[in-house]
């Protein structure tokens, strides 16, 4: 894997919106918010644009990423907001930009498919984290601003990783490089270019506000493309809004017992990243040990150098 220098004190961050639109609002608040952690933040030209459901148009939002990879002064990238429509853009990524220029990219949400692309077609490390408008501005928190700077400016392995919340769906321990993002997302690979590759690794599954039906039918589409069938492990998201009324008699976690009943490999659940307000940044690419009996999740090694 090809690891991005780290973020410096002081360094600049290129903020994209691949994908929808951005509440101008929560945008200026998460700007103020990084540069309060000591940043500089320079906006692309579509973030402010709106196109439809989309912040510009697709070869609008490519260019902005591939500037942003091509510039110099840029020293790390942060998506404004996920939504619909990073697919898109792929297409018009300038290949020889993002190769030569490797950067730290943050993203989580629809930004899930830019994530995976880029590890997978250049072996890029990629972040799994927060994104402007809607964690550092909308839904501010100190641990989603301790974790952002953990991971991208002191250049270290960190765990095991404790947090609220957490805990374990099936017990054992196993380690394998980070894969995954959002479920709907991952889902939509399948049969594409794009299709997200997962073994030997372990494997990140979140989302918001999909009915436990709409989440066990997706578990279940993964499970017939063979993408749980030599994955190591598995980390859920807090998985928000997708418990059923509170009068049922089950939750989420035993639909997702059921559905993964035949499998053997450990499970931790309701871990922060993605959807959920406060955010641990996780690293694509890079190798890490879970523990289902503790919960807990260890970088191996640094993300970034």
């Amino acid at each position: 894997m090809i690891k991005p220098e780290a973020l410096r004190p002081g360094g600049t961050i290129g903020v994209v919106a691949p994908a929808g639109s951005v509440d101008s609002t929560d945008l200026a608040r998460g700007v103020d918010r990084l540069k309060g952690m000591g940043f500089r933040a320079v906006l692309g030209e579509s973030v402010t644009r709106q196109f439809r459901y989309l912040s510009g148009s697709d070869r609008e939002r490519a260019a902005d990423l591939n500037r942003m990879f091509s510039d110099p002064e840029i020293a790390a990238i942060v998506c404004a907001r996920g939504g619909y429509g990073t697919a898109r853009i792929i297409p018009y990524l300038d290949d020889n930009a993002i190769a030569q220029h490797p950067k730290i990219l943050v993203g989580s949400s629809d930004v899930t498919l830019l994530l995976n692309h880029l590890r997978q077609r250049f072996g890029l490390v990629t972040f799994h984290g927060p994104m402007v408008a809607p964690n550092f501005g909308k839904q501010p928190s100190a641990l989603t601003d301790t974790w952002f700077r953990k991971i991208l400016v002191e250049a270290r392995g960190e765990g095991p990783i404790a947090v609220d919340g957490a805990k374990g769906l099936r017990g054992g321990q196993a380690q394998g490089p980070l894969v995954g993002g959002c479920l709907t997302m991952l889902c939509s690979t399948l049969g594409t270019p794009y299709e997200i590759q997962t073994d030997e690794s372990i494997l990140l599954l979140e989302d918001i506000d999909e009915a436990p039906y709409r989440v066990d039918r997706m578990l279940t589409q993964l499970k017939a493309a063979s993408k749980f069938k030599k994955v190591r492990g598995v980390i859920f998201g807090k998985m928000p809004g997708c418990q059923p009324p509170s009068h049922s008699r089950y939750v989420l976690e035993d639909v997702i017992g059921d559905v993964l009943a035949d499998q053997t490999f450990p499970i931790v659940y309701g871990f922060p990243t993605g959807h959920g307000g406060e955010q641990v940044t996780l690293p694509l690419g890079i190798p890490v040990r879970i523990n289902g009996n503790a919960a807990t999740v260890t970088l191996l090694e640094p993300a970034v150098r």
